[in-house]
């Protein structure tokens, strides 16, 4: 099955979030929309007026147990899951569905809460089905803003470190292998070498995809 997602709703206005920046600094924005190299400064940084912003989406089919796990998070975002109910749908006796069975889910989330999201559902020791389900949402994402894409990373590109100590994930460790000290320790390097890395790694599935078809 193929996995995706499609934005709904998406308003994001950089002129209005650099408007928040400016007068929490008692300053004027000015009415230009501020340059990549800004908006990637202030996504790396999290600053509060990213959050001055909605996006939503909606899995049309999600499994329930992947649902689970998205429902899970709560600053920032909202969840809508479709019932299982019998007395709300065709479903006739809930209770032989499987978890793997399908159900719908939407889902509105500030810049920030994807950025939570991204830190904690593309580490290789999240489910790897909830991970395809999430990469899902931040490739529609991208179709929208490149920025907002860039900035959405696993937690150990964002401190430089593996953060999960009972997992055995070893993907920081060679990531890490093929950048010089001054890559690895240079945040905003360390960002464009997990893009370069993510874009190599969409690549090679769609070749192989590609083959099989």
């Amino acid at each position: 099955m193929e996995i995706k997602a499609r934005i709904t709703n998406f308003m994001v206005n950089w002129q209005a979030i650099k408007s928040a920046c400016m007068t929490t600094i008692s300053k004027q924005a000015g009415e230009n929309e501020p340059p990549q190299s800004w908006k990637r400064k202030l996504l790396i940084c999290e600053h509060s007026p990213i959050r001055r912003s909605i996006i939503s989406w909606k899995w049309d089919e999600i499994p329930y147990c992947i649902s689970t796990h998205f429902a899970r998070h709560h600053e920032g975002c909202e969840k809508f899951v479709g019932t299982s109910r019998s007395d709300r749908t065709e479903i006739k006796d809930r209770s032989q569905r499987s978890q793997m069975d399908c159900v719908p889910m939407e889902m509105d989330a500030n810049i920030q809460a994807l950025i939570n999201i991204s830190a904690k559902r593309l580490c290789t020791c999240a489910d790897p089905l909830t991970t395809k389900y999430w990469q899902a949402v931040l490739e529609a994402v991208r179709e929208y803003d490149e920025d907002i894409y860039w900035a959405c990373v696993p937690q150990c590109i964002k401190c430089g470190a593996c953060v999960e100590p009972f997992g055995q994930c070893k993907f920081f460790e060679n990531f890490a292998k093929n950048l010089s000290k001054e890559e690895l320790t240079d945040i905003m390097t360390r960002y464009e070498k997990y893009n370069e890395y993510r874009g190599r790694q969409k690549t090679k599935t769609q070749e192989s995809v590609g083959k099989n078809d």
